[in-house]
C-alpha cells in the first residue's frame, strides 16, 4: 500500500511518523501550489467548497507520485464536508485513476465501518500493541507541532529577530520528519523549547492581540489563507488561533471530547443553541472567549459559501456589538487575491490601533 492524503498544516509530519511504524508507505502530495488549486477547480463541481477542490488537487498530485490508496476523513451534520470523500472518489474514478479510497467516517455512522477503515489504514493488521505505540508517538507529534505554531504566532511580535524564530521552529519541524523513537522525539522537543526561550525579546510588551476563528482547513492551512497569521505578526500583533486539529480529533470520540470545544459551545449557547455543522459553534464561542480575555479583535476565516460559517458570521454581528469587539471576516476561495487580503488586514490592524489610542485617551481624561 502506497497511500496519499490531503495536506493540513503539518499533517504530513504526523502521518510520516505514524505509518512507517504500521508498515504502510505514505506518498505525501507535493506542497500546495497554484497547480494544485487549478486541478481541483477544473475537476470539482463549480459550487463545491474550496477545501474540497484543494484536497482533490492533493489527491491527484499524490497519485501522480505513485500512490495507490487515498486516505480521507468524513464529516457529520449540516456541512458539506460529509460529502467530500464520496464526491472525490467519483471524480477520481471518472478521471481513470484506479486507486483504493479509504474514507474514515465519523463513528456515529457506525463503529464497525469506522474500525474497518482504521484497520485498512493500519495496513490490514490491527495489532493493538503495535497500533497503540504508533498512535502514541504520532499523537505527541501532532500536539507538539501545534504547540510550536502557537509559539510562532505568539512570539512573532515579541522577538527582535523573526528570522531566528522561524529558523528554530522550522528546524524542529524538519527534525520531526526523521524521528524514529520516543527518546529522539523528546530530545527534539527539549532543544526546541530551549532555543525558543533563548531568543532575544523586545522590551515592549503591550501588543495588540488578535484571535483567529473559523473553518478548520482555511484557518489552519497557511498555504491557502495567504499566511494571515504571519502578516499579523509582522505588523506587530500577538496572534492566537482557536482552531486545532488535535481538538478536532479528540472530539471525534465521545469519551474524550475537547475541553476547549466544550467551553466554546457553552459560551456560544446564548447566541447559537443548536449544532450548525463544521466549526460554526466553535467560531462563535471562541470569539466570545477572546472578548472575555481582552483581545483587541478577531479575524474570521472561512471558505466562500461555507454554510456553518455563514451562520456563525451572522451571529458574530451581534456578538461584536455586545462585546464591542471588532471582527474581520475573510472568505477564501480560488478567486481570492493576496493583495486584497493584505490591504484588508492592514486596515483592520490600523483600526485596532486607533481604537486602543482612543480608549487610552478617554481613560486619561
Amino acid at each position: 500500500m502506497r497511500a496519499t492524503f490531503p495536506h493540513l498544516l503539518h499533517l504530513d509530519i504526523v502521518l510520516g511518523i505514524l505509518y512507517p511504524t504500521l508498515g504502510v508507505e505514505i506518498v505525501p502530495p507535493p506542497p500546495i501550489t497554484s497547480r494544485t488549486i487549478e486541478i481541483g477547480v477544473e475537476h470539482a463541481p463549480q459550487n463545491a467548497c474550496f477545501p474540497l477542490k484543494v484536497t482533490l488537487g492533493n489527491f491527484v498530485e499524490g497519485i501522480e507520485r505513485g500512490a495507490d490508496t487515498v486516505f480521507m476523513a468524513g464529516g457529520v451534520g449540516p456541512c458539506r464536508f460529509g460529502y467530500y470523500g464520496q464526491i472525490q472518489k467519483i471524480i477520481l474514478e471518472d478521471l481513470g485513476y484506479d486507486v483504493q479510497f479509504v474514507l474514515i467516517d465519523h463513528p456515529r455512522f457506525g463503529w464497525r465501518p469506522f474500525f474497518q477503515a482504521l484497520k485498512t489504514m493500519a495496513g490490514g493488521r490491527f495489532s493493538f500493541p503495535r497500533v497503540k505505540k504508533a498512535v502514541s508517538l504520532a499523537w505527541k507529534a501532532l500536539v507538539f507541532t501545534e504547540e510550536l505554531e502557537t509559539q510562532r504566532r505568539a512570539l512573532r511580535c515579541q522577538v527582535v529577530n523573526r528570522a531566528e524564530l522561524d529558523m528554530v521552529i522550522d528546524g524542529a519541524l524538519q527534525s520531526l520528519r526523521k524521528v524514529e523513537s520516543g527518546s529522539e522525539f523528546e530530545r527534539i522537543k527539549k532543544e526546541a523549547w530551549s532555543d525558543l526561550s533563548a531568543l532575544e525579546r523586545k522590551k515592549e510588551n503591550n501588543f495588540l492581540k488578535v484571535g483567529i476563528v473559523g473553518e478548520i482547513y482555511i484557518a489552519q492551512e497557511t498555504r491557502i489563507n495567504f499566511q494571515v497569521e504571519k502578516l499579523l505578526g509582522d505588523l506587530g500583533v500577538y496572534v492566537h488561533n482557536s482552531v486545532s486539529t488535535a481538538q478536532y480529533v479528540l472530539n471525534t470520540f465521545p469519551v474524550l471530547k475537547s475541553k476547549e470545544k466544550l467551553e466554546a459551545w457553552e459560551l456560544a449557547r446564548p447566541y447559537l443553541k443548536r449544532f450548525v455543522g463544521g466549526e460554526g459553534i466553535d467560531t462563535v464561542g471562541s470569539t466570545i472567549r477572546y472578548a472575555q480575555e481582552g483581545f483587541d479583535g478577531v479575524v474570521h476565516l472561512y471558505p466562500f459559501t461555507c454554510m456553518p460559517e455563514i451562520v456563525a458570521k451572522s451571529v458574530l454581528t451581534q456578538v461584536s456589538r455586545d462585546f464591542d469587539l471588532p471582527v474581520l471576516h475573510l472568505a477564501i476561495d480560488e478567486h481570492a487575491g493576496e493583495a486584497g487580503l493584505v490591504t484588508r488586514v492592514e486596515a483592520f490592524v490600523d483600526v485596532l490601533e486607533r481604537r486602543r489610542k482612543y480608549w487610552k485617551k478617554a481613560e486619561g481624561e
